[in-house]
């Protein structure tokens, strides 16, 4: 992301630079350029493209032509440069983009994946049960009510069973829980 914001700034001062450029090249081109020196008509005839070549210096209306295409010439130069240089870093702005979305991507699906495995290491066992007892539709629901109901309708007959037949027995259990309990409360009682 740094990156990113880098070559923002830098293709920023680049464009600026050659917007500079070019409005320096557009005021000096209502004059002409007569007292160049020769170094800077090689340096110039160097970075001239084959097609802006000069086809003689043999008068002075002719150096002045010459003088407007070379200029003309390297507006153009310039400008193709400038263009070049644009393209370059929007290319590499956008490669950049899409490599910190690629990354972006790719942490979140790291992160998802160890979610999933926490959470199916810490809740295999206990979460195992739940979803085998949790009905699965209305059908199985219906199946799991009918298995209760009829298990404590079974428990109570047996109770009642128990105690039609065997009810001087419960009343000795029913009266030994009942001694057990007045017993623990009065020593409460007695403590407190």
């Amino acid at each position: 992301m740094v990156e990113l914001k880098k070559n923002q700034k830098t293709l920023k001062l680049t464009s600026q630079k050659a917007q500079k450029h070019e409005k320096m090249k557009d005021i000096a081109g209502t004059s002409t350029l007569s007292s160049s020196s020769n170094n800077e008509k090689e340096s110039m005839d160097a970075k001239r493209p084959i097609g802006c070549l000069d086809m003689g210096e043999t008068s002075s209306s002719q150096s002045e032509v010459s003088t407007e295409t070379e200029e003309v010439c390297d507006q153009k130069v310039t400008g193709i440069n400038l263009e070049l240089e644009k393209l370059r870093w929007h290319f590499v702005l956008t490669k950049l983009k899409c490599e910190q979305e690629d990354k972006e991507k790719q942490r979140l699906h790291e992160k998802r994946m160890e979610q999933i495995r926490h959470q199916a290491v810490k809740g295999s066992v206990s979460e195992g049960l739940q979803n085998v007892l949790q009905p699965s539709n209305q059908y199985a629901l219906f199946l799991y009510c009918f298995i209760v109901f009829h298990v404590i309708y079974t428990l109570k007959e047996l109770v009642f069973y128990v105690f039609q037949t065997h009810y001087l027995f419960c009343f000795a259990i029913v009266y030994y829980i009942l001694k057990i309990i007045f017993q623990d409360y009065r020593n409460n009682n007695k403590f407190s």
